[in-house]
């Protein structure tokens, strides 16, 4: 149960900054100024309870006042979807802090986009908003419960799927080779060979059930030959060889990765994260050793949140690394695979993130997919030394995610929100085709194979397509079992994913009204339930480790002592989220944090699955301290102008015998939806199960 509770609240930890990514429908507020700010009081911890679900639930948006001299508040309100509404007062005092509520129950997949403004008469403070609004509650009519690992061939002939129920898919990855087939969800690893549904390997830490439709960043890389898988999983990187289901090292990456990308012969490894608080926010550079070769982090000095950075796009022979940024970043780059800065666009859109990049082989040209303003270009080509290629724009698109280049950089295509797929000649921003799908779908996926003669997709009409370069008319269509997230193709092999992570900044492409005959009322969280999760806001980082946050606990002291590991009771009346960068261990707190250990804090360190044979393959747990597994977190952001700044990892003690070094490996070297009713209540129910309520 243990090893569960730490995954339950992963996605807590990252909605925050999904959200401050997502993309407002409606104008832009203008910003507070400093004059208005000027005296005015902190509203921090900004919240929405639950966070995803469906429509007739009733959601809780919450923020916590504090003005220093004790002053009350004039107002605190919420702007949801343009309007205006008090939020009341739940609990606590103004100067130590005063916790404020506003209840909202939907009746429909419509999008909600908020924020929070508060004044005490004197200035003025935001929350919930960075340069758009944040997007909240998610909602989604698809359970998520039913996902598969999918291999097909390019005759549209299905050669094994994988099931992981509620477990959602993150990344998948090809070996060039065509032998070998990886997978990361949220709590697993996986290693399969093109000829059996049944994984060589499955490694995972957190080994319990996932929380039915919960989703975690994730990334997964292969090498060419199939001999070395990079994945990145909960904010740590492991690198295996295939062989094993052991890894060879793991390094603390701060945050979930957004992506993951490798050469051909393992010589660099990137990674790109997201947010978490003042950490994240960062492109990292391996070698195969687990030698940091450096990190990035965007600078903007007026925020917490300087930029996630998404799936990096790494050449064969390692030499160069394309990768984008989100809010307030929003630009391009391209590294060297030394960690040399290449060049750093200018800002590409206003509001919105530069979500995917590709780069051809021997890396002269590079595509970028932008989320932007209808009509706005939406993929850009530039060359390495960064100047601009060309643009495409379409009245009828604003959100492109998936983006591909074939390998002789020829050809290009994007996948849109809208449900368009085109196909490019590198020379033209003319599409050589345009394909629509029907209804109201997206896609989030598109692989051109090496010489751009075959494109496959993938999106939330639920079916894997493959087209040729001479129609827009798919060869074949496969049906899948929910929407397909992830997606990669070889030329010889399809491989996908299915679950919600490319499409949940949009929620339901299909906007479908209900009559809400009942109100469905989110059962409260009582149980501690994982690490800590920053707010999203424009002040300070506000920690929670508990459903709901350790203020569903206001004016209930016993309930707030009973999480010590998270919360903290003030004689005000407020439950507290304490800030576990410098609390105490606490011994059956779910987390493992030294110096315990599996000896001397089994329950926390490694749960059920505690006996003489530790380790995280198939069944196991982890058996292993946080600070065992992560050695020591990498420094200094680098500088904008001067590339990453190299910083040495510490080495680790290799968890499974290290292989030889593979040739030319040196880095830059070498080769029908359900009721809501029915969905909230099974989703309750295992909440239920899952922290003991019984």
């Amino acid at each position: 149960m243990k090893n569960t509770l730490a995954f339950a609240l992963a996605l807590l930890l990252l909605l925050p900054f999904l959200q401050a990514e997502l993309k407002s429908t409606y104008n832009i507020p203008a910003k507070l100024t400093e004059a208005e700010m000027r005296g005015g009081p902190s509203l921090s911890g900004s919240s929405i309870y639950p966070q995803f679900g469906v429509p007739c639930t009733n959601f809780t948006y919450g923020v916590m006042y504090r003005d220093p001299q004790g002053r009350e508040p004039e107002y605190v309100r919420i702007n949801l979807n343009g309007q205006w509404h008090d939020m009341a007062k739940a609990g606590g005092d103004a100067k130590s802090g005063a916790r404020y509520v506003y209840y909202f129950v939907p009746s429909s997949t419509k999008a909600n986009f908020y924020y929070i403004e508060a004044s005490n008469g004197i200035g003025k403070a935001r929350a919930a908003i960075i340069d758009s609004p944040d997007q909240g509650p998610i909602l989604y009519t698809e359970k998520f419960d039913n996902n598969q690992i999918i291999l097909l061939d390019t005759a549209g002939n299905e050669l094994w799927a994988y099931d992981t129920g509620a477990d959602q898919v993150e990344g998948v990855a090809l070996s060039k080779d065509g032998r070998y087939a990886a997978a990361v969800t949220n709590s697993r690893i996986y290693l399969f060979s093109n000829e059996s549904g049944t994984p060589l390997w499955s490694y995972c830490e957190s080994c319990g059930e996932p929380l039915a439709g919960s989703t975690n960043f994730a990334g997964i890389a292969v090498s060419a030959d199939g001999k070395y898988v990079a994945a990145d999983m909960q904010g740590k990187l492991y690198f295996f060889a295939s062989e094993h289901g052991l890894p060879l090292w793991t390094r603390d990456t701060e945050s979930s990765a957004i992506g993951v990308g490798m050469s051909d012969d393992a010589g660099v490894i990137a990674a790109g994260v997201g947010n978490a608080g003042e950490k994240g926010d960062r492109l990292f550079l391996f070698d195969w050793e687990g030698s940091q070769i450096g990190t990035y982090k965007a600078s903007h000095s007026s925020y917490v949140q300087t930029g996630n950075f998404y799936q990096p796009a790494v050449t064969p022979d390692g030499k160069y690394v394309a990768v984008s940024t989100g809010c307030p970043d929003r630009r391009a780059y391209l590294f060297g695979g030394d960690g040399s800065l290449l060049f750093r666009s200018e800002q590409l859109t206003y509001d919105s993130p530069v979500h995917k990049s590709a780069i051809s082989d021997d890396g002269s040209l590079i595509a970028y997919s932008l989320d932007h303003s209808q009509g706005k270009e939406i993929l850009l080509l530039f060359k390495k030394d960064g100047s601009k290629v060309w643009g495409f724009s379409s009245p009828d698109d604003s959100v492109a995610r998936g983006v591909s280049l074939s390998a002789d950089g020829k050809y290009a295509a994007i996948g849109t929100s809208a449900g368009h797929i085109y196909l490019f000649s590198a020379a033209s921003s003319r599409p050589l085709w345009k394909f629509t799908e029907s209804g109201l779908s997206q896609f989030g996926e598109v692989k051109l194979n090496g010489d751009g003669s075959l494109l496959a997709a993938a999106g939330t009409s639920k079916k894997i397509y493959l087209f040729s370069r001479a129609s827009g008319t798919p060869l074949w269509g496969h049906e899948a079992s929910t929407w397909v997230t992830k997606l990669d193709f070889n030329g010889q092999y399809i491989l996908a994913g299915t679950g919600l992570r490319e499409y949940i900044g949009e929620g339901m492409r299909e906007e479908r009204d209900y009559v809400c005959t009942e109100i469905i009322q989110p059962k409260p969280m009582r149980q501690d339930s994982g690490p800590a999760r920053q707010d999203s806001g424009n002040g300070p980082g506000e920690n929670y480790g508990v459903e709901g946050g350790c203020e569903s606990f206001d004016g209930n002291e016993t309930g707030c002592r009973s999480n010590p590991g998270y919360c903290l009771w003030l004689d005000s009346g407020v439950c507290e989220p304490k800030d576990r960068g410098s609390g105490e261990a606490v011994c059956g707190d779910g987390i493992c944090q030294s110096p315990e250990n599996p000896q001397t804090c089994p329950s926390d360190c490694c749960g059920e699955n505690c006996g003489p044979a530790q380790g995280g393959v198939r069944q196991n747990g982890s058996g292993q301290t946080r600070e065992e597994k992560n050695g020591t977190r990498q420094g200094n952001a680098g500088g904008e102008k001067n590339g990453i700044g190299a910083e040495n990892a510490s080495e680790q003690p290799a968890e499974a015998p290290k292989p030889p070094l593979p040739a030319n490996n040196s880095p830059g070297q070498g080769a029908g939806p359900e009721s809501p009713k029915d969905f909230i209540s099974q989703l309750l129910s295992f909440f239920a199960s899952l922290f003991g309520l019984g």
